[in-house]
């Protein structure tokens, strides 16, 4: 009789029903996702990032384009009133890049600042680069360096110009004059030569 006692648990151990077994617990799922003035709060465990996105666009109102392109497994994330620019990078940092777009004055309204997401999906994760259109577009100011005066050459005065010498009424150039004294000729005289009057003139 004191052999039956081992035969007796080890039967009980086989024949035990599964549900008796210790089980794996499933990973819990989660994914609760606000918005408020621009801050978002999310919650995500046990999802992929296509499905948090979907929810995003759902609750958010945002157009969210080429997020089923995104690849890899289920990830954990969770913020809490975080701007939701720095939330789309921890999100999307295995894309090649997106184009996050505010909403517009007079466009479709949301519970987020967003009204549209562009992915641009890749086949292999790297480092994302961001662009974010904003919607009030105003040129900057344009600085000039130096001086003005550095390129253009100050204003001289104009040079002035030689008058020609008055002549007599009546006169032309190049013809003899006349004297009141009948006979006597007054041959015309070049400019800067000196003119030699008779002593009875």
């Amino acid at each position: 009789m004191r052999y039956l006692a081992p035969v007796a648990l080890t039967l009980a151990t086989v024949l035990a029903p599964a549900g008796a077994m210790a089980q794996t617990p499933a990973p819990s799922r989660q994914l609760e996702i606000s918005f408020k003035d621009g801050l978002v709060t999310l919650i995500a465990k046990g999802v992929t990032v296509p499905e948090i996105m979907g929810e995003w666009s759902r609750k958010g109102g945002s157009k969210i384009v080429n997020a089923e392109k995104m690849i890899g497994g289920q990830v954990q994330y969770e913020f809490h009133d975080t701007p939701e620019s720095e939330v789309l990078q921890s999100l999307l940092r295995s894309a090649a890049g997106f184009i996050a777009a505010p909403r517009r004055p007079g466009g479709p309204t949301g519970a987020s600042n967003m009204e549209q997401v562009m992915i641009i999906a890749v086949s292999r994760p790297s480092a994302s680069a961001v662009i974010t259109m904003p919607t009030n577009l105003s040129p900057s100011p344009v600085q000039i360096q130096g001086s003005p005066d550095d390129d253009i050459p100050p204003a001289r005065p104009p040079m002035p110009q030689p008058q020609p010498a008055p002549q007599q009424p009546g006169s032309q150039p190049g013809q003899v004059q006349t004297s009141a004294t009948p006979g006597v000729v007054i041959p015309v005289a070049k400019p800067g030569t000196p003119i030699i009057k008779s002593p009875g003139l």
